[in-house]
């Protein structure tokens, strides 16, 4: 049976830019009621006003309370979370040592705590809403762990979450996707040299990863790697370990940075 997305409930966090803003127009359009959660009111009050079904909720997934909150409202004025969409999350900084240990503990509450805080407050109505689709935004970064490690261990964690919740969510009528893209140009993520240099090419734009998020709505999908050929480099890390990390260690990236 198909998936129509037509009158559907959607959740999604970090919806005040980049890939959640350009999943909530996307989904929008495609005739759900859309939930954008953020911290940024004014953000969230611009994107509402260019959809009628885009409802704004400010929210910080690193309070469990604010999330039980934002569910409860779910539920109270819609009856229904057919999508949850866990896309929150920060870059995080090198971790080079005790000096950062509050900006790595802090990118592994928003970009996987976070995550789980709102399976456990929407588990309930996920299953009551059933079929229905969760979809953890992770990253490439979750399959290579190379660049700033509390986020590469964050999104490792998620991707890890993400599959065991997959089998142990199926019969319950909730599929659960591991969604990683590769280098995609964001505010909070900018990748303006890397566009600016030969490897360009390869950045993708919100609104790639937004058209892979529609598409395993549609297809129920449990695994979704965007731009699709980026999966390459993620069974080259499997079979051929040696060539990966010859490789790996003559990138700036190797030192633990972001470029």
């Amino acid at each position: 049976m198909s998936w129509d997305p037509t009158g559907k409930v959607a959740v999604i966090t970090g919806a005040s830019s980049g890939i959640g803003e350009a999943t909530a127009r996307r989904l929008a359009r495609l005739g759900m009621t859309v939930v954008a959660v953020a911290r940024r009111e004014d953000r969230l009050a611009a994107l509402a006003a260019e959809h009628p079904s885009i409802v704004p909720h400010v929210a910080d997934v690193t309070d469990t309370g604010q999330i039980d909150a934002l569910a409860e409202r779910v539920r109270e004025e819609f009856g229904a979370c057919h999508v949850l969409i866990n896309n929150a999350g920060v870059p995080g900084g090198s971790f080079r040592g005790r000096d950062d240990l509050e900006d790595t503990l802090h990118t592994l509450d928003v970009n996987l705590s976070g995550s789980i805080r709102c399976m456990a407050s929407f588990a309930e109505l996920l299953s009551d809403s059933a079929p229905s689709r969760v979809v953890n935004v992770a990253s490439v970064a979750g399959k290579l762990g190379i660049g700033p490690a509390g986020y590469a261990s964050s999104k490792f964690g998620l991707v890890g979450f993400s599959e065991a919740m997959a089998l142990a969510w199926r019969s319950r009528g909730i599929t659960v996707c591991q969604l990683n893209p590769g280098f995609i140009h964001t505010e909070g993520f900018p990748k303006d040299q890397m566009r600016a240099s030969p490897m360009g090419r390869l950045v993708g734009t919100p609104e790639d990863v937004a058209r892979a998020i529609h598409e395993v709505l549609l297809s129920g999908a449990t695994e979704r790697t965007v731009p699709a050929w980026y999966r390459a480099l993620v069974v080259l890390r499997h079979v051929a370990t040696p060539v990966y990390r010859t490789a790996a260690t003559r990138t700036k990236r190797s030192g633990g940075s972001r470029d």
